[in-house]
């Protein structure tokens, strides 16, 4: 063994689901000190590379405890040079903090809400609710496109306005339909350019059916056109002090 990996932080008294399928294969343990509790694996020799399947592992550990009660989470691929050194640096020096955010965050999940649309359909929809654009796409089909550079310019221009106007009208129906029923919200960059809304919501444990009777709703308020990826309960990534040494 080469230090101790670290998924995340939980109360002793958490009941939390332990597996065999952590991070390199390796089981999942806790370690306790006082109130606190540390998730925890044998980390392999060198480097934890980034494959698919070991950040999977270390999600699905995280969520497996989530069940059980609140976890803060580390980021993937943080050692900690022994299991006493979590003992002592993370469990009791941090004893103050991991307890003063498990027991603000302690009845609350994260859910992630993710609302996608083909880039060909969102095209096609906003072309058909701006005339002005289907003209202008229409006056210069077949056109050299050296002798209408400059129009051809203007043209994607609004089309990319269009884009942005129609993400921040979705942005703003998700979070207008979703956010009364949340403790807090993050609005995040979208991660690709069918991506409308990459949003995450700190809810009660329970408010979670109202929350996903919401969603539904939204679902078909949206209509076919706009798909829907929601996951959760999942550790409150979103909504822990990112900025604790703890978490560094």
């Amino acid at each position: 063994m080469s230090g101790t990996y670290v998924y995340g932080v939980t109360s002793a008294a958490t009941q939390a689901s332990l597996g065999s399928g952590g991070v390199e294969d390796r089981p999942v343990r806790k370690i306790e000190r006082g109130p606190l509790a540390a998730l925890v694996g044998d980390a392999p020799a060198g480097p934890i590379k980034a494959t698919r399947r070991n950040l999977m592992a270390h999600s699905e550990v995280l969520q497996a405890a989530v069940a059980g009660g609140c976890v803060l989470p580390m980021r993937f691929g943080v050692v900690m040079p022994s299991d006493e050194a979590v003992s002592d640096e993370l469990l009791g020096e941090r004893e103050d903090v991991l307890r003063e955010q498990l027991d603000a965050l302690a009845e609350h999940v994260e859910l992630e809400l993710k609302v996608l649309c083909p880039e060909d359909v969102l095209l096609r929809s906003i072309v058909a609710g701006r005339p002005d654009i289907a003209r202008a796409r229409e006056r210069l089909a077949g056109q050299p496109e050296d002798a209408t550079y400059g129009e051809r310019i203007a043209l994607g221009e609004e089309i990319a306005h269009a884009v942005e106007a129609r993400r921040a009208d979705v942005v703003q129906r998700v979070v207008g339909g979703l956010e009364p029923l949340a403790a807090s919200t993050e609005i995040d960059e979208p991660t690709h350019r069918e991506m409308l809304v990459n949003a995450a919501f700190l809810v009660e444990r329970a408010k979670l059916e109202s929350f996903d009777a919401a969603v539904r709703k939204l679902d078909e308020e949206l209509g076919p056109d706009l798909q829907l990826k929601y996951v959760g309960p999942l550790p409150p990534y979103h909504f822990v002090d990112t900025g604790s040494p703890a978490w560094a």
